[in-house]
């Protein structure tokens, strides 16, 4: 996969420090995310609202959470996949309904596997954005835009962006 720019910064290469957590922001931020509910594959991204992923699941909250690329480094395809599986195993404990979903950049490229989750709380989403070492994570309401969940600390001096919150 071939990255440049602010697309590379979508896989958690780089440390968290204010330049790299202000890029990678912005990447998720412009990402496409897409989740699988039956046979058809819904768009959603920050920003926008996500009608028709909440008409077919009807929850009231939503979460996108991946274990890929723990931060500040690119996990190999097998690590990846063992923290994917760790993270499944924590959704099916939780008893929390969940969907096969991934993220990419807007080229298509530095894709990430992941789950949209329902109806989890904000402080358990938090938490197991924690344990598998995510940057952000992807949370709304129902009838509200996708918004992006930055956990890392929020650079001194970055402009707000409407639908970004720093944990």
């Amino acid at each position: 996969m071939t990255k440049t720019g602010e697309d590379a910064s979508m896989d958690g290469q780089h440390a968290p420090d204010g330049t790299q957590t202000a890029e990678l922001a912005r990447a998720y931020a412009a990402a496409h995310y897409f989740v699988t509910i039956g046979h058809r594959e819904w768009l959603f991204g920050v920003g926008q609202l996500a009608e028709d992923i909440e008409r077919q699941l009807g929850a009231t909250r939503y979460l996108f959470i991946t274990a890929w690329n723990p931060a500040p480094h690119a996990a190999s395809v097998d690590e990846n996949m063992a923290a994917d599986q760790r993270l499944q195993l924590r959704l099916r404990e939780s008893g929390c309904s969940h969907y096969s979903a991934l993220g990419s950049n807007a080229q298509g490229g530095a894709v990430e596997y992941g789950w949209i989750v329902l109806d989890v709380p904000l402080e358990t989403a938090d938490a197991w954005a924690r344990e598998f070492g995510q940057a952000g994570t992807l949370y709304w309401q129902r009838d509200q835009p996708v918004r992006l969940r930055m956990l890392w600390p929020r650079p001194h001096g970055l402009a707000d962006h409407a639908f970004t919150d720093w944990a």
